[in-house]
């Protein structure tokens, strides 16, 4: 069996013994956490250390990874074989397809092109080119019919590939699970269950990047509450290793019915960016008919109106701009895709500038102690670059039913007669918080500041209501 033995020692110091397929243990002893893990290679996974969090009280804090979990009784009627890799049915996990080195994590019932299927989501290595087989399983019977693949566009040059793979129906019913072979007589060692789209319950969704090693969880608060503002309703993050207080945030959003966590315990590394673009895929298609909307960015991002108040006024005014473009009233419910470019907001104004900022916005010392206590850096931070880049860190706010393939940036692939549109910088920009590189041509920016007033309220009493 692989065991990793975490301490509080430098990155690296994770030591791996035997291996063992049947089993999953996890304890601590001794503050040593001790991961006993069965068919997966984690092994390129960081070390489960215990970490400094610099937070007001907080000094340790041990990262916590999204485990892998066996479900050692399965109802899928579909699965002959042993379930060594089918997991708990409470929560997607990924599965791997036989022997092979391919695995699928969701499945969904889509129409495209006027013809039902089932699309599932996993990755696979690109030059894989085997028979698809798909595995359809009801109440009472299954059967199985010949399937499709599609690689996600992919320029990075890693091993493995994001894939959809297309199961057509043959007939109305509507399956339950749904499993993958590459020999049609094979029996599968997976098994999604296919999610269906519901009644529309929310306008906008937001979908993070996959948490990676996080431990800041004051960024998440800050981006959680500054999007409310802009009308978010509902939020997903994918849980690949994070720190206890931030596993503690995240699961005080989920008892206020804010946030939706989704595991993540990718079973290989040579995919880019820890399989995001397939999270997003994910995510999004989650969100198909539940939300009109879905925004993608990061934490550390901010799809930010120069003039309106939320993210409905604005995505109006884009519409309106597009039919007076086209020369036609619905030419904007084709728009499948809005673009937002981004530039980099990274370092504060001096002290006269500032100075002159807190007189503009009525800024007192109390409220900016508060932007400091809680770390909010989208009005501390205002010096951003002059540069504004299109084409390559945009992000997308989309309409889930329109696109087919959405990506980290922009849409992959739309559906039919669906097109993107680029918010016009005069109207929004994304404000990226991170230091990217220095310039000359620097320009103070405070258009963020216009929420300052409806944002702290909302910071303050989530920092009481956690803190409590």
């Amino acid at each position: 069996m692989q065991i990793w033995t975490c301490v509080s020692l430098p990155r690296g110091s994770c030591r791996m013994a035997t291996h063992c397929r049947y089993h999953v243990l996890v304890m601590l002893l001794l503050g040593c956490t001790v991961l006993v893990h069965y068919s997966y290679d984690l092994s390129y996974l960081p070390s489960l250390r215990l970490v400094k969090e610099y937070d007001g009280g907080i000094q340790n804090d041990t990262l916590r990874t999204s485990l892998l979990t066996l479900a050692p009784n399965t109802t899928s009627p579909l699965l002959s074989a042993p379930a060594e890799e089918v997991l708990n049915p409470t929560g997607p996990m990924f599965q791997r397809i036989n022997q092979n080195d391919a695995w699928v994590y969701s499945a969904f019932f889509d129409t495209y092109k006027n013809k039902n299927l089932i699309r599932v989501f996993g990755m696979q290595p690109h030059a894989l080119k085997n028979l698809v087989f798909c595995h359809l399983g009801f109440k009472h019977e299954n059967y199985t019919i010949e399937g499709k693949r599609t690689l996600l566009l992919d320029n990075h040059g890693y091993r493995l590939r994001v894939v959809s793979y297309e199961c057509e129906l043959i007939d109305d019913r509507h399956p339950d699970h749904v499993s993958i072979t590459w020999v049609k007589t094979d029996s599968p060692t997976n098994s999604l269950g296919v999610l269906y789209p519901s009644s529309l319950q929310r306008n906008f969704t937001v979908c993070y990047a996959i948490l990676y090693n996080y431990t800041n969880y004051k960024q998440i608060i800050q981006s959680v509450e500054f999007d409310r503002i802009l009308r978010a309703e509902h939020f997903f993050v994918y849980n690949m290793s994070i720190s206890n207080t931030t596993d503690a945030l995240l699961r005080h959003y989920q008892k206020r019915g804010l946030l939706t966590v989704m595991q993540w315990p990718l079973p290989i590394s040579e995919i880019h960016y820890h399989g995001q673009v397939l999270a997003i895929n994910d995510c999004v298609y989650r969100n198909k008919g539940v939300s009109k909307y879905v925004v993608i960015h990061d934490t550390d991002e901010f799809i930010i109106p120069n003039n309106h108040d939320n993210w409905g006024d604005l995505i109006d005014q884009v519409n309106k701009d597009y039919d007076q473009q086209k020369q036609s009233p619905q030419s904007h419910e084709k728009i499948g895709t809005y673009i937002v470019e981004s530039t980099f907001f990274q370092d504060r104004p001096n002290a006269s500038v500032w100075s002159a900022i807190k007189q503009k916005y009525s800024i007192s010392d109390q409220v900016e102690r508060s932007f400091e206590n809680y770390s909010l850096t989208v009005f501390t931070d205002l010096v951003r670059l002059q540069k504004v880049f299109v084409g390559g860190r945009q992000k997308s706010i989309v309409r889930p039913e329109m696109v087919l393939f959405p990506d980290v940036h922009t849409t992959i692939t739309h559906r039919p007669s669906a097109s993107d549109v680029t918010v016009r910088q005069s109207l929004a920009l994304v404000h990226h918080q991170r230091k990217y590189l220095s310039s000359p041509t620097d320009i103070v920016e405070a258009t963020s500041l216009r929420f300052k007033d409806k944002m702290l309220p909302l910071v303050n009493e989530t920092y009481s209501m956690f803190f409590t």
